[in-house]
């Protein structure tokens, strides 16, 4: 591809961006809370609350994803395209085990909590 300063004007570079801004942030702030569940030197095993977390199992996966596909989307080549491909391949079969295992290991967890796509999967 030959990018110049008018790509950055695309659609394909503006929607790109801000798939890969959300995606970012939906990954910071979910690896944050992830964080916080050992802080302090907590030990055993809990069920993430609060965030994105009160809609799926792994919104850390989902916020990678996301910001490989608006790479994908921004980049608009080849090369973007197969890092979300292999991404998605990688985490989401990652997502749908960690939700078995919250599943099997809490009585409690949230029945309407999905694996790792809002309100789908």
């Amino acid at each position: 591809e030959n990018y110049n300063l008018s790509w950055l004007g695309s659609w394909q570079f503006i929607i790109g961006l801000s798939l890969f801004v959300s995606g970012y942030v939906i990954n910071k702030i979910s690896d944050e809370k992830l964080r916080g569940l050992r802080s302090g030197g907590k030990k055993g095993y809990v069920i993430p609350q609060g965030w994105l977390f009160r809609y799926v199992s792994s919104p850390h996966y989902f916020g990678e994803i996301v910001e490989w596909l608006g790479w994908a989307v921004m980049t608009w080549s080849l090369s973007g395209l197969a890092f979300f491909v292999f991404t998605f391949a990688n985490l989401f079969p990652r997502a749908i085990s960690a939700h078995k295992w919250y599943r099997l290991n809490f009585q409690d967890y949230p029945a309407g909590r999905k694996a790792v796509i809002p309100f789908l999967i």
